[in-house]
C-alpha cells in the first residue's frame, strides 16, 4: 500500500462544496486512478473498524461513539489535494488546523440537525491513531497525543467556521438557510418553494451575511479568494498541491563548488557586502544609497557593463550611465544587484544604514553557500528585473512573477533531457497569460506574447551568466516530439532569433525534427540550487543520499512513496555504506518491518527491500526473516509469490497456469509454514478490500464455500501473530456464505437449462 499519489484534477459544485447528508454519494470526481481511490476508501474502512474495536475496549476515552466516513473521505481528499506534499501519513499540527478551520467549512455544507453525526474533530483524531496503531504514520509527523488534543482544542473554532460566510457561497447559504427555518431540503419542491418565497422577500434571512457571501464570490472570480481564509490576517491556511519531483542525483559539491566560485554576478554579490562591510553607509527614507555611495558602488563593481546586448527587452540592464544621476534608482544595475543581495540576506538596513549581515559572511565565504542564496532570492526580485526607471507598460510577467519562475525551475529541475524553449513557454503562457486581454486583439494579444517570452527568456538568462541554466540549439529529445507536435499555434517566440519560425515553415509539426531549436535545461549547479529553492518552500525533492542520516522508518516511507526502483538502489547503497555495512544495517530493517503492522503496508516494503536491496542482500533477508516470529508470515507469503512468479515464467511454455505454478512453490513448505501463509493471504484480503471481496474470492459454488470454510480453520489454527486479526477472520459467517453460494449455484443452473432450451419455449403450430 503506497501512501502518497500524483495529483489528479478534481470536480465539485461550482461552489466546491457538497452536503453532507443531502447527497448520497462522495463529491463527484473525475478520474484519479484506481491507486488512490482504493487506498482512501481502505483507509476508511479500517479507522472505522479500529474506531469501533477501540470503542468496545474497556479503556477507551474516545471523542465520540461513532465516526462519520464521509467526513473521512474529505479528510483524505484534503491531505491529497490541499498540501503542497499530499503525504497521506504525515500529519503535523497545520495540517489539523488547516482541515478543520478551513478545508471542510469550504467544501462540506451540515445540515443544523445533523452535526451531531459528522464529528469532524473526532474524524481527524480517529485517522491519526490509526496510522499510528498501524504504525504507519510517518515518523516525520507530530505527536499523534498533541494532534488529538489540538483536534479536541478546535472543536469550538470548526463549528463557528463551518457557519462563517467566508467559505460559503449561494448555494450554502441558502441551503442552511432553508433548513434553519425549518423546510426539508432533501424535498426539491419544497425547497425551490422556499427559494421563490425568499426571492419574492416573504422569509427572513440575513442580508448581511449573504452580501459577505456575495462579496467573496466576487473577489473569487477575480483571482483573490485565497486571501479569505482562517490564517493570520484573513489568509488560507491551505495550499496548492504540487507535483511529485523525480530523485535526482546531485553533483560533486567540490566541483560545484569551484563552479560557482567562477561565476562573475555571484562575485558582485560578495562584493556589495565587502564594501559596504559591518559599519555600512546611510541610506535615504526610501532605504536607498545616497548618490554619492550608489555612484561610488556603481564605479567599484562596474556596473556600466551590465548586461549588454544579453539584456535584451530589459534594456534598462544593459548597462548603467553615471551621468545626470540625481538619485540611486537611475542605476538600474546597481539596484538589482544591491536588492538581490539583500533579498539573500547578505546586506541589510539597520539603524539608517546599509550595513553587510555579519551572520552571512560564512556563506560568501562558500561560493556553493552563496549560490544557493543567491537563486532563492532570485524570485523575489521582480521589481528590479521588470521594472525599469522609465517603465511605460508594465510587464505581462508583473503580478505573479515568484510563482511563474518558481514553475519555470521547476519544471526544468530533473528533466531528463534539455527542454525545447516553445514548450516552455508555452507552459507558462497557459498557466499565467492564458486569461490575460479579455478586450485586446488578436495582434495585439500575440504581440504582448511575444514581449513576454523575449522578456523571461532574458531573465532565464540571467541565470546562465551565473552557471545554473544552458541554452543550445540543436535537436529536442524524443521524448518531447509528440508535445511539440500539439503545439496549437504557428507562432512560438524564440527571443535569441525572432526570425527563427519566419522561414516559411507552416507551423508545430517541423519543431520536432528540426535541429535549430532553442533547448534548456539546469547545469548541475543549477539543480543544487533549485532543490534547495524547491526544499524552502516544502516541496519534496528527493535526491540519493538525502536519507543518508534518517532512520529506517522514515527511510523505508520515503522509498516506498517517493523513489523510482533505480534510485531506492542508490539510496539504499548509500544508507547501508552510512551504517557500517549490512552486518550492521539488517537489524534497522528488521525493527522498521516490525513496526509496520499493516499487512498491505508491510508487503509492499517488503517486496522493495527484497528486490532493490543492492549486493544480492534481497533474498538472503527474506530468508533471514523467516526465522522471526512476527515477521514470519509475511516473509514466506512473499518467497511464496516470487517463487510462483519464477515458475510460472520458466514454465509459462509449457502451459502451466499461477495456480499450479503457486503449489509448486507450497513445496518447500511444510504444514504449519503453509498455514501460515494461508492465514497471511485471507489477512491481506480482508484488509485490503473486506469481508465482502474476501467473500468473492471464493467463487460462487458449494465447493468453494467448503474450500473457503477450511482455509478459514487452517488460518485460524495456525497461530499467525496477528491474534486481532484472526479473531476478525473467527467472525466471517460461513454458515451465510454457503448459502449464498448455493443460492447463487441455482440461478446458474436455471440460467444454463435456459440457455440449453434456447432461452424460451416454442409454440406448437395450429393445425
Amino acid at each position: 500500500m503506497r501512501l502518497l499519489f500524483d495529483p489528479e484534477s478534481e470536480v465539485t459544485d461550482e461552489e466546491g462544496t457538497t452536503a453532507v447528508g443531502v447527497a448520497d454519494q462522495p463529491p463527484h470526481q473525475e478520474e484519479e486512478g484506481d491507486a488512490f481511490d482504493a487506498t482512501r476508501d481502505t483507509l476508511i474502512r479500517l479507522v472505522a473498524e479500529y474506531w469501533h474495536e477501540q470503542q468496545e475496549s474497556a479503556a477507551s476515552d474516545q471523542l465520540t461513539d461513532t465516526i462519520d466516513e464521509f467526513t473521512l473521505i474529505h479528510i483524505l481528499e484534503y491531505r491529497h489535494h490541499g498540501t503542497v506534499d499530499g503525504r497521506l501519513a504525515l500529519w503535523r499540527q497545520e495540517h489539523v488546523r488547516a482541515v478543520l478551520l478551513e478545508w471542510l467549512p469550504r467544501h462540506v455544507t451540515v445540515l443544523p440537525d445533523e452535526a451531531a453525526e459528522h464529528d469532524a474533530p473526532a474524524a481527524v483524531a480517529a485517522l491519526v491513531d490509526f496510522l499510528a496503531a498501524a504504525g504507519v504514520l510517518d515518523p516525520r509527523s507530530d505527536d499523534p497525543g498533541r494532534l488529538r488534543t489540538l483536534a479536541k482544542e478546535l472543536r469550538s473554532a470548526h463549528e463557528e467556521a463551518m457557519q462563517d460566510p467566508r467559505f460559503m457561497g449561494p448555494a450554502k447559504f441558502w441551503m442552511l438557510t432553508a433548513a434553519r427555518n425549518g423546510i426539508d431540503v432533501r424535498n426539491e419542491r419544497a425547497l425551490d418553494r422556499f427559494l421563490a418565497d425568499a426571492r419574492a422577500g416573504r422569509v427572513p434571512y440575513d442580508e448581511e451575511q449573504l452580501a459577505q457571501v456575495m462579496e467573496n464570490q466576487f473577489t473569487g472570480f477575480f483571482g483573490r479568494a485565497l486571501d479569505t481564509g482562517a490564517g493570520p490576517v484573513g489568509r488560507s491556511l491551505l495550499q496548492e498541491r504540487a507535483l511529485p519531483l523525480p530523485v535526482v542525483v546531485l553533483g560533486d559539491e567540490e566541483e560545484l563548488r569551484r563552479t560557482a566560485a567562477g561565476s562573475g554576478l555571484l562575485g558582485q554579490l560578495d562584493e556589495v557586502a565587502r564594501w559596504l562591510g559591518t559599519e555600512g553607509r546611510p541610506v535615504t527614507k526610501t532605504g536607498r544609497l545616497k548618490v554619492a555611495d550608489a555612484l561610488a558602488l556603481a564605479r567599484h563593481l562596474g556596473t556600466d557593463r551590465g548586461r549588454g546586448e544579453a539584456a535584451g527587452p530589459l534594456i534598462h540592464l544593459a548597462g548603467d550611465t553615471w551621468e545626470n544621476i540625481r538619485r540611486a534608482d537611475q542605476l538600474p544595475m546597481l539596484r538589482l544587484l544591491v536588492d538581490w543581495a539583500r533579498q539573500a540576506r547578505l546586506i541589510r538596513v539597520y539603524r539608517g544604514r546599509l550595513v553587510a549581515v555579519a551572520g552571512a559572511r560564512a556563506v560568501r565565504e562558500d561560493p556553493l553557500a552563496l549560490a544557493v542564496r543567491a537563486l532563492t532570492a532570485f524570485p523575489e526580485l521582480r521589481d528590479p528585473l521588470l521594472m525599469g526607471p522609465a517603465w511605460d507598460v508594465p510587464s505581462d510577467l508583473y503580478p505573479r512573477f515568484d510563482l511563474l519562475l518558481t514553475d519555470v525551475l521547476a519544471t526544468l529541475y530533473g528533466m531528463p533531457a534539455a527542454m525545447p524553449w516553445p514548450l516552455l513557454w508555452q507552459s507558462v503562457r497557459d498557466s499565467y497569460l492564458g486569461d490575460d486581454g479579455w478586450f485586446a486583439t488578436p495582434e495585439a494579444r500575440q504581440g504582448s506574447h511575444r514581449r513576454s517570452a523575449a522578456e523571461l527568456y532574458a531573465v532565464i538568462d540571467l541565470l546562465a551568466e551565473v552557471g545554473m541554466v544552458t541554452f543550445e540549439r540543436g535537436t529536442p529529445a524524443a521524448l518531447f516530439h509528440e508535445s511539440l507536435r500539439d503545439l496549437n499555434e504557428p507562432e512560438h517566440p524564440e527571443p535569441a532569433d525572432a526570425s527563427v519560425l519566419s522561414d516559411g515553415s507552416d507551423g508545430s509539426e517541423d519543431l520536432a525534427v528540426r535541429d535549430d531549436v532553442e533547448l534548456v535545461r539546469l547545469t548541475e549547479l543549477g539543480t543544487y540550487a533549485v532543490r534547495a529553492l524547491l526544499t524552502s518552500l516544502d516541496r519534496s525533492a528527493p535526491a540519493v543520499g538525502d536519507l543518508r542520516d534518517a532512520d529506517a522508518p522514515t527511510l523505508c516511507a520515503a522509498l516506498l512513496d517517493e523513489y523510482d526502483p533505480a534510485s531506492a538502489r542508490a539510496e539504499l547503497a548509500e544508507w547501508i555504506a552510512a551504517r557500517g555495512g549490512w552486518n550492521s544495517a539488517r537489524p534497522a530493517f528488521t525493527e522498521a518491518l516490525r513496526r509496520t503492522r499493516l499487512h498491505s503496508r508491510r508487503h509492499a516494503l517488503l517486496r522493495l527491500l527484497a528486490e532493490e536491496l543492492p549486493d544480492g542482500h534481497g533474498p538472503e533477508f527474506l530468508r533471514t526473516l523467516r526465522y522471526e516470529e512476527e515477521l514470519r508470515p509475511s516473509a514466506l507469503f512473499m518467497a511464496q509469490a516470487q517463487a510462483a512468479a519464477a515458475a510460472l515464467s520458466a514454465q509459462g511454455s509449457a502451459g502451466r497456469d499461477a495456480a499450479d505454478a503457486a503449489a509448486r512453490a507450497d513445496e518447500d513448505l511444510d504444514d504449519r509454514e503453509i498455514a501460515l501463509t494461508v492465514a497471511e493471504s485471507l489477512l491481506l484480503m480482508r484488509e485490503t478490500g473486506g469481508e465482502e471481496a474476501l467473500l468473492e474470492q471464493v467463487g460462487h459454488s458449494s465447493g468453494d464455500a467448503a474450500a473457503f470454510a477450511t482455509m478459514l480453520d487452517v488460518a485460524l489454527a495456525s497461530g499467525h501473530p496477528d491474534q486481532a486479526g484472526l479473531e476478525r477472520l473467527s467472525r466471517i459467517d460461513v454458515a451465510a456464505l454457503r448459502r449464498r453460494a448455493a443460492r447463487l449455484g441455482r440461478l446458474r443452473a436455471d440460467a444454463a437449462r435456459r440457455h440449453k432450451s434456447g432461452g424460451t419455449r416454442k409454440r406448437k403450430k395450429r393445425r
